[in-house]
């Protein structure tokens, strides 16, 4: 029995440690949301019994008890705990947050992927030493939860400004390398990766979370060799577009067709029961000019999705290099790679698994974004090493500015060539994700959410570039498709202008978040722009109101 108490001695002569006084292991503490801010930490608030996951943490470190317990930074979906034990081993603990994904599949899937990436796909990863994805009376700690080793090295955030080019040349060749063998390794079905014994087992089609009934773990290994892993099972997919926002699809397939019908089915549901707009950090929404997103909008454009997935799916002679499925970390960015500080240019491990799932090739991303390139679309043609231009006429930010830019320009260069070179099947993807009907697969999974507008005016430049794609308009569908676009348009550049005047004064509140310190001063700034933004857009009370109803922020 796990007891109320972690114990600093079982002799009974040290008082013992209530970790669960601690009220900040429990709450969001990292800074404040300026949109939704209630809600935003009502999902990354969860009580349970550290004192709990303090004994199990210490029995999986064989060792005899915890002596200290640490939060890590929190998480945007789940808390992580640095536990000391008291024979100095550490593992961390990690607790999903309310939002983290589906209860069970999203804990579950975890513990299995890190098991094959690490066994099987040799990447460096976490042991898992021990792991609960149920809450019942055989959980004394009342929260799903992952105890795994806690890996050697500093974040690539630390180091990676301060490596010069060839350095950074190392690290990313070790990336490349990795994803090579992900690349390399073709799942059969697509869905997400368990236990076998975590779910049922048996042999399906197709399926929504409410009738899971798994399929078998076949695979094609880098020798061509087919594998069918019976330590592990295919079932519901966990990725952030399968559960966010109320989404509770979670489908899992034996083709891509059913794959890429389910994302955008599970759209459809989404928007069908649509109670709010959601808000998103990259368009300004309104009135007179600006884009008013609409049920009827999303809908017409989850249906174009669903009447043309089948016509979208690659089927030239590059088919195979990019459909099947694949295990991927699609947020490779420097907090999630570790080195080693005395030899910075050596990764010693991959963290951030959570909600890793088995996709298509082209709909994973494969230039990792601790890449930092942020400039326009490089041409396949064209992977010719950029010159440094004259900087003399610039003055000293300037010229710090377009050094960076040559820089990370060089950087995504060497990338894609290397890739280019090396990884047939990887570059093909990436060709194939910047095409048009790359472009829609992917958007067709986040419709919900974001860009029906997008999607409608692309499927409208496909038709105009292939009449005989099976889509027809009306010439008034037309005329609001390409009004729409222009006022996403001007939307857009909005928020550009808006992040780019917070970011001069440091308060640009990524992904919403900005520091406690910072909130009023961030407010402040919005409450004026938005001001500035009415007496632009708003004529009139009815616009007034639909500013105020389409308005992102908190203020």
């Amino acid at each position: 029995m796990v007891s109320r108490f972690s114990w600093f001695s079982r002799k009974g002569k040290a008082a013992p440690k209530d970790w669960n006084a601690n009220e900040d292991f429990f709450h969001f503490t990292r800074g404040r949301f300026v949109y939704d801010g209630g809600q935003q930490l009502a999902q990354r608030t969860r009580r349970f019994n550290i004192n709990a996951l303090a004994e199990i943490a210490a029995k999986a470190a064989g060792a005899g008890h915890c002596v200290k317990v640490e939060k890590c930074p929190d998480g945007m979906y789940n808390r992580a705990f640095i536990f000391t034990m008291d024979n100095g081993t550490q593992v961390v603990g990690k607790v999903p947050n309310p939002n983290a994904g589906i209860p069970h599949y999203t804990t579950a899937s975890e513990a299995a992927t890190l098991e094959f990436m690490r066994t099987v796909l040799q990447t460096p990863v976490p042991r898992v030493y021990a792991w609960n994805s149920k809450l019942d009376e055989q959980n004394p700690v009342g929260a799903e939860y992952i105890i795994m080793e806690k890996m050697p090295g500093i974040p690539l955030s630390h180091v990676w400004d301060s490596l010069d080019p060839p350095e950074q040349l190392k690290v990313f060749l070790q990336v490349f390398r990795m994803q090579k063998r992900w690349a390399g390794t073709r799942f059969l079905k697509f869905g997400a990766l368990y236990y076998a014994e975590s779910i049922a087992t048996a042999t399906s089609t197709s399926g929504p979370v409410s009738s899971v009934v798994p399929a078998k773990c076949v695979y094609i290994n880098e020798d061509g060799e087919r594998v069918d892993d019976t330590r592990f099972t295919i079932g519901p997919a966990v990725g952030r577009e399968w559960v966010e926002d109320g989404r509770q699809a979670g489908w899992w397939s034996i083709s891509m067709l059913d794959y890429l019908t389910a994302a955008g089915l599970k759209e459809k549901v989404a928007i069908e029961n649509l109670q709010y707009i959601p808000k998103q950090m990259v368009i300004v929404y309104g009135p007179d000019g600006l884009y008013q997103p609409t049920l009827a909008k999303k809908l017409s454009a989850v249906d174009y999705y669903l009447k043309a997935v089948k016509d979208l799916i690659p089927t030239d002679a590059d088919a195979k290099l990019v459909s099947g499925g694949h295990l991927w970390h699609n947020d490779l960015h420097c907090e999630s790679i570790l080195v080693n500080p005395e030899k910075p240019t050596e990764i010693l491990g991959i963290i951030d698994w959570q909600s890793v799932q088995i996709s298509p090739l082209f709909q994973n991303d494969i230039d990792p974004s601790f890449l930092g390139y942020d400039g326009p679309e490089l041409k396949d043609d064209d992977l010719t090493p950029p010159e440094l231009e004259d900087t003399s006429s610039l003055d000293a930010a300037g010229q710090a500015l377009a050094i960076r830019t040559f820089y990370k320009t060089s950087l995504m260069v060497a990338w894609r060539m290397l890739v280019k070179e090396k990884d047939p099947s990887q570059y093909t993807a990436i060709r194939f994700r910047r095409s048009l009907r790359g472009h829609l697969l992917n958007l067709g999974k986040s419709t919900f959410t974001l860009g029906e507008a997008h999607t409608r005016a692309l499927f409208l430049d496909l038709k105009a570039e292939e009449p005989a794609f099976p889509l027809w308009f009306s010439e008034t569908e037309k005329a609001e498709i390409e009004r729409d676009a222009l006022a996403v348009h001007q939307g857009t550049e909005l928020m550009k202008d808006i992040a780019d005047r917070l970011t001069e004064r440091d308060l640009w509140p990524e992904k919403g978040l900005i520091e406690s310190e910072n909130y009023e001063a961030v407010m402040a700034e919005l409450r004026s722009i938005k001001g500035e933004l009415m007496a632009q857009f708003a004529k009139s009370e009815a616009d007034r109101k639909i500013f105020e109803e389409l308005w992102i922020f908190d203020c």
